[in-house]
């Protein structure tokens, strides 16, 4: 009795687990489908089937060409030297604030020394040809002689100054070379890539003076073996004895110039604001310092070749910086370059700022994003350029977006256009109150359509 009431229990088991298993196998379905069309539906919507529409209201209008610059100093000094050795000491930087008389840096003098030691044997002989010319005739000879000692020694001074500045320049070459590549510092490879690229071309023509002073030194020497060839043209190697003192005094007081201004001095009280000076090397064209003071500042763009000839002084401007933020900073054109600059692509427009409110926020060198105004109406009753149609009499409309009921209705309102910048359109007469929504896109609408406005209930 036992066995046969188990043996019948069994299948019902099973069916009810069947029946559970159904049931969750359906559910789980229904769910993923339910999804997927959630999904498909989200997947398939166009967020273009909503009308946009703009506020009414004052908007300022102006037509204008961009340009990007600089912030920097009004009233920046540069420091500059003559002296061509190398840079022994550097001891202020960027940012350093210095006095007036404070040393910025010092060359170095052994090599100066030794050009000025030279050079003052050299001119003295030439004084000793000199007293020899005028004895008399018995010294004639000795005369001679020492004319064309001087004339040899002149040509091999030659030769070596030329191989000298060779050296000099090949050697500022590889070391803003080496710097340009091992520095991580973007603006500084620039600055170094310019200097090495600069003294590069000057190796070629240095060259050429090598091979001209050594040609020059050969011809010396041949002539300095032939005493006819000396008697002969007495007069001509006098007069280029005394040639050649007057240009080796002159070399001796630039010398003496250099030595007196081996160490460079502050010419003003204020902060470095560029610094070009580096320990080892030499002045890049000649520029060491850039010194100016914080608290006034103008900004220099750089204008394409396509805009700068609309561009004319005393036009407004405005200009943006990050530390600025959005805020339009008030400005005006003071000066245009006539001179192209293929570094920065553009003609210099230097802006001065007439916004003394936000004077202090700005630094030097810090990027600037500007706008020169062609046109500035200042702010006028206007709405978007795609806003305004006309009928087939000429007529202006716009649309405007009337609540209906639970519903926004397009209008036809009949407006009277004034200027037209590039995306706002001036409205000089009409029946718009500040605040009208005012519907875009006019040719896809008609009067009377049911518009869809994003954000607003219908």
């Amino acid at each position: 009795m036992k066995t046969k009431t188990n043996t019948q229990k069994k299948p019902t088991s099973r069916r009810r687990k069947k029946t559970i298993r159904n049931i969750v196998v359906l559910s789980l379905t229904a769910a993923f489908l339910g999804w997927f069309a959630s999904l498909k539906l989200e997947l398939s919507s166009t967020p273009d089937a909503f009308d946009y529409v703009i506020p009414f209201e004052e908007r300022k209008l102006s037509d204008y060409k961009h340009a990007s610059g600089i912030v920097i100093m009004s009233d920046i000094e540069a420091v500059s030297t003559e002296v061509t050795q190398k840079i022994k000491k550097v001891n202020f930087r960027v940012g350093d604030i210095v006095k007036k008389g404070d040393v910025l840096c010092e060359f170095e003098s052994e090599a100066l020394n030794e050009q000025i030691e030279r050079m003052e044997s050299l001119v003295a002989e030439q004084n000793k040809a000199e007293n020899l010319e005028n004895a008399n005739s018995s010294s004639y000879a000795e005369y001679i002689r020492r004319t064309n000692q001087i004339n040899v020694e002149k040509a091999q001074m030659a030769l070596q100054k030329a191989r000298q500045e060779y050296d000099d320049t090949y050697a500022k070459y590889s070391d803003y070379f080496d710097k340009c590549y091992s520095t991580s510092d973007p603006a500084e490879a620039d600055m170094y890539f310019q200097m090495f690229n600069s003294y590069h071309a000057q190796l070629e023509p240095i060259n050429d003076k090598i091979r001209a002073a050594q040609r020059a030194y050969n011809v010396a020497l041949e002539e300095s073996r032939s005493a006819a060839a000396e008697l002969e043209s007495s007069e001509y190697e006098k007069s280029l004895s005394d040639t050649g003192k007057s240009e080796y005094e002159k070399h001796l007081e630039k010398l003496y110039k250099e030595r007196d201004n081996l160490i460079v001095v502050a010419p003003k009280d204020g902060i470095v604001a560029e610094s070009y000076a580096t320990e080892g090397a030499y002045a890049f064209d000649n520029c060491l310092f850039r010194i100016g003071n914080t608290g006034n500042y103008k900004v220099e763009v750089f204008v394409n070749s396509k805009d700068i000839l609309d561009i004319t002084e005393g036009m407004e401007a405005s200009f943006r910086t990050v530390l600025t933020g959005t805020d339009e900073i008030n400005a005006k054109v003071t000066k245009i370059s006539d001179v192209f600059n293929k570094d920065k692509d553009g003609y210099g427009v230097e802006l001065e700022v007439t916004d003394q409110e936000h004077m202090d926020m700005l630094r030097h060198n810090v990027g600037a994003s500007s706008k020169i105004y062609l046109v500035n109406k200042g702010s006028l009753p206007a709405v978007q350029y795609d806003a305004v149609f006309e009928d087939e009499d000429g007529k202006c409309y716009v649309y405007k977006a009337v609540k209906n009921n639970e519903k926004y209705i397009a209008k036809k309102i009949s407006v009277e256009k004034g200027y037209e910048a590039d995306f706002y359109v001036e409205i000089t007469s009409s029946e718009l109150e500040p605040g009208d929504l005012i519907v875009g896109n006019a040719e896809a609408h008609k009067d009377g359509d049911v518009l869809k406005i994003k954000g607003v209930s219908e």
